[in-house]
């Protein structure tokens, strides 16, 4: 279980939690994620994780489309993520996932309860740190 967030943030399409080491991100049902949807995530992360490590994970409750393209666009911007969780709630939503992962230069690995994505988070997050990173 998660600590009560230090920031909410609704974004209108988003909502997002934001904790010292990671954030957790929910896209409304329906929603196209495109680029400027990564951009403004990108500023969201400048603000809040400059220059320190952090994970993403990504509350998967809701049915919502990403354009792969975008996928590429944001390995080149966010630095200073270790890794992406995806929560699912369905053999559905786990192959997205699934999918989505092929885009990312990160590690991202899916799971079926919020303390899997926190614990895979904070395993990159020791790793990162052991490494002296």
């Amino acid at each position: 279980m998660s600590p009560p967030a230090k920031y909410t943030l609704d974004l209108g399409y988003a909502r997002i939690e934001l904790y010292e080491d990671y954030l957790i991100a929910t896209i409304n049902e329906g929603v196209v994620f495109d680029q400027p949807h990564f951009e403004k995530f990108n500023e969201i992360f400048d603000a809040h994780y400059y220059n320190r490590p952090f994970g993403y994970i990504s509350n998967r409750k809701y049915d919502y489309t990403v354009n792969p393209t975008g996928y590429k666009q944001a390995n080149r911007h966010f630095d200073n993520l270790v890794g992406i969780a995806t929560l699912c709630y369905s053999e559905a939503t786990r192959k997205t996932a699934t999918f989505a992962a092929q885009f990312f230069d990160y590690p991202h690995e899916a799971f079926f309860s919020m303390e899997e994505c926190v614990d895979f988070i904070n395993t990159l997050l020791e790793k990162k740190k052991s490494a002296g990173l």
